[in-house]
């Protein structure tokens, strides 16, 4: 990624603490943010700690996505409130090359992101039975995003009724799975009607369903094969 991407990226993504963030995009914004304080002449420095203050949140933001792309949660970054080791070690993470292909904050960058790996045995799965993706089955390695965004492990087209951008998550236990709203804008359901608050988990048992907005898109839950 060139320099005025990674600035592109930033603003595009301001807020976006979700999907992952290569080496390049993360460095070259932590090289703007210098450069302004560098460059800036005295005069103008009110002007800089505005601009300052503009950068932060889509600074922290791509860190957070760096972790990601790293396998860590942006969580990590606390980490960096420990005086000078906390910095040290956050700064290793964050020069660490990407991990390949997909973990569990979605594809790396510049990857494949229609690829999808198939389910393997002892994997909980969950499986589209209303919808788009209907009848296509995805394995629960570590936290799955659902939703139209490219950085959702399970994709839905462009338009699906129901469905938000970055829609809910699924987390895999040893006896099912938790399943948390992340804000969309018309709701996850389960099978009852009840529809769940944003960011609240609702474990989720073998057979248990829920729904995108609508009955329209729903998927249920399918326990490893040795669980049959």
């Amino acid at each position: 990624m060139s320099f005025d991407q990674a600035i592109r990226s930033a603003f595009k993504n301001y807020a976006n603490f979700n999907g992952r963030a290569r080496r390049s995009e993360y460095w070259y914004i932590a090289l703007f943010n210098s450069l302004m304080g560098v460059l800036l002449p005295t005069p103008l420095a009110p002007v800089g700690a505005v601009l300052s203050l503009v950068m932060l949140v889509p600074t922290l933001a791509a860190a957070c996505r760096r972790l990601h792309d790293t396998g860590r949660s942006g969580l990590y970054l606390l980490i960096g409130a420990a005086p000078l080791v906390g910095w040290i070690i956050l700064l290793i993470w964050l020069c660490e090359p990407s991990q390949p292909g997909w973990n569990q904050y979605g594809a790396g960058p510049g990857d494949d992101r229609d690829f999808r790996p198939a389910p393997a045995q002892g994997d909980w799965t969950v499986r589209c039975v209303a919808g788009p993706l209907r009848g296509q089955a995805y394995p629960l390695r570590g936290r799955v995003m659902i939703g139209r965004g490219a950085d959702c492990f399970i994709r839905l087209p462009e338009g699906t009724p129901g469905a938000s951008s970055i829609h809910c998550a699924l987390r895999p236990r040893s006896d099912g799975a938790e399943l948390t709203d992340l804000g969309s804008t018309y709701g996850t359901f389960l099978s009852n009607g009840r529809q769940l608050p944003p960011n609240f988990p609702e474990t989720l048992y073998a057979g248990d369903s829920f729904s995108l907005g609508s009955r329209s898109v729903m998927f249920q839950l399918m326990p490893p094969a040795s669980h049959f």
